[in-house]
């Protein structure tokens, strides 16, 4: 969200709420709650985790640096639809309702770039359920590995980090499929040079090589 912000826009953005701090796997945010306010996260990564009616919590989504978390639910007035999960050690801005809804409506410039994020998510979405349709579970698992890269990898190095400390739990719930194939997809991956493993660290090796087992051209933005 702030990497869309320049200049008087960002500050203004900056300067709403109060700043507040989460330890890491603290629920920030509960699914079904009233959204009383958003968080605008400083540092740090949160996962965004739907309980379903079996009991099953899925991870739908994960969320760094400059992204808005709980608008939606603002937005709408309606009641929250995940919860939020920190990752690690969090900062954030925590900005209240009536604050938020009523500075969108003075700023037209930032109304525009919450509604451009949120389009954005809404492909990913959609580019997630397609996934869910027409590739095998090891090309899934990849294309997580490349969306999460993608939007919060850091160098480390020639390789690339993951950005933000996913298990490989959570990355098979993101996939929509079962450990073992994660752990199958990892094997496969390493031995083929594109993937490394640290302790508790997920570094990308070759890129170019992982969008190629992602079936993805270099065109296609994922």
């Amino acid at each position: 969200m702030l990497g869309r912000l320049r200049g008087r826009d960002a500050d203004a953005l900056l300067a709403l709420g109060t700043p507040v701090g989460y330890p890491p796997q603290q629920r920030i945010i509960r699914q079904g709650d009233p959204a009383q306010y958003s968080l605008l996260v400083m540092q740090g990564s949160v996962k965004v985790v739907v309980g379903t009616e079996r009991g099953r919590d899925v991870v739908i989504a994960v969320r760094g640096p400059g992204d808005l978390l709980g608008e939606m639910a603002t937005l709408e007035r309606r009641p929250r639809s995940a919860h939020v999960i920190t990752c690690s050690a969090v900062q954030a801005r925590i900005i209240h309702s009536p604050e938020l809804t009523d500075f969108l409506g003075r700023n037209v410039e930032v109304s525009l770039a919450v509604a451009r994020m949120l389009s954005e998510r809404l492909r990913s979405a959609d580019r997630r359920g397609i996934d869910f349709v027409v590739c095998p579970a090891p090309v899934r698992v990849v294309r997580v590995l490349l969306d999460v890269v993608q939007q919060h990898g850091s160098a480390a190095g020639p390789e690339r980090e993951l950005g933000i400390p996913l298990s490989q739990a959570e990355i098979a719930s993101m996939a929509g499929t079962g450990l073992s194939t994660v752990e199958k997809a990892f094997r496969r991956l390493e031995s083929e040079g594109v993937l490394g493993r640290r302790y508790r660290r997920v570094l990308i090796v070759d890129l170019p090589a992982l969008r190629r087992f992602g079936e993805l051209p270099g065109g296609i933005p994922y």
